[in-house]
């Protein structure tokens, strides 16, 4: 999977942060931050030479990259009283020299394709190029008085990634989520109960719109539909004079078991299934699992 790095390479620069918060009230908080960081490549990125395991790509790596450097500029609000509470962030993040991987194109014109053991894979390189970065985040969490026993949260991200002029007519950066929308209700059960503490019941909803804004540059990528998950969990620590004997958890991933595909599933791209007519593997159905905690101390 790699070729040995022939010459010696370092990779030095400098990071930093400047921060500031301000209390306006007690209730509400604002902040703002500037950083510098970077980022040197790995040896995948620079020394891959094979099949990627667990993908259906072929993966060519460069050993000419330089570091990544970013300057970030984020602002964020925090307010809150005893029934409500709200936090939002926003970021905006030019990147030099940022490391992504594009489909390489055939002398012929198509898909470059590379034969390896049998199979047919994709192949891909390491390349460059100035891009930034945007995005949001907000959480708002009700718990509403004397409801204590109730907590409805929400919380909303996404982000955008573009590269600074167009490669192969495509402006929109490889790798980037979905924008994503997480909606839950816990129960606190038995409050005044000794023997029964941190028992919740929650409901929640992943809500992950279509990403339509892909890398289709080289067919490097294609749209992702939007699909939502319905989880449910249960969890409880039973305890005797102040020491948890054990806990218990019961959780329950996608239970209307919805077929879908997440942007970042590397195997989005594999053959059609011929029991499905599906393109790619999905990911995950139904899933459940119950655990049982146990202290040795105890």
């Amino acid at each position: 999977m790699h070729n040995p790095i022939e010459s010696n390479r370092q990779f030095n620069n400098i990071s930093g942060a400047i921060s500031v918060a301000h209390d306006v009230s007690e209730q509400l908080t604002l902040k703002f931050n500037i950083a510098r960081g970077f980022r040197a490549p790995n040896m995948a990125e620079m020394a891959s030479y094979g099949a990627h395991e667990g993908t259906n790509r072929f993966e060519y790596g460069n050993e000419a990259l330089i570091s990544e450097k970013s300057l970030q500029f984020d602002a964020a609000v925090e307010w809150s009283n005893e029934h409500m509470s709200f936090a939002g962030n926003v970021f905006y993040n030019t990147v030099s020299d940022y490391i992504f991987y594009q489909k390489l194109t055939a002398v012929g014109g198509g898909d470059s394709i590379i034969m390896d053991h049998g199979d047919n894979l994709y192949a891909f390189a390491f390349r460059q190029k100035d891009a930034h970065l945007y995005g949001a985040e907000f959480n708002v969490d009700f718990h509403p008085h004397p409801l204590d026993w109730l907590h409805v949260e929400n919380s909303v991200s996404l982000i955008r990634g573009q590269f600074k002029e167009a490669l192969d007519g495509s402006k929109n950066l490889p790798g980037i989520p979905s924008a994503r929308w997480l909606s839950e209700i816990k129960i606190e059960l038995f409050k005044k109960s000794k023997a029964i503490r941190n028992s919740f019941i929650n409901l929640q909803l992943d809500n992950v719109f279509a990403q339509n804004h892909p890398f289709v540059g080289y067919n490097t990528e294609t749209r992702t539909p939007a699909y939502t998950l319905l989880n449910l969990g249960y969890s409880t620590q039973i305890q005797h004079r102040n020491k948890t004997l054990f806990s218990v958890s019961l959780v329950g991933q996608n239970v209307t078991d919805v077929a879908y595909q997440h942007h970042l599933n590397r195997l989005k791209y594999g053959p059609v299934n011929e029991a499905t007519g599906r393109m790619g593997v999905f990911n995950m159905g139904r899933n459940f699992s119950f655990k049982v905690n146990i202290p040795i101390g105890n």
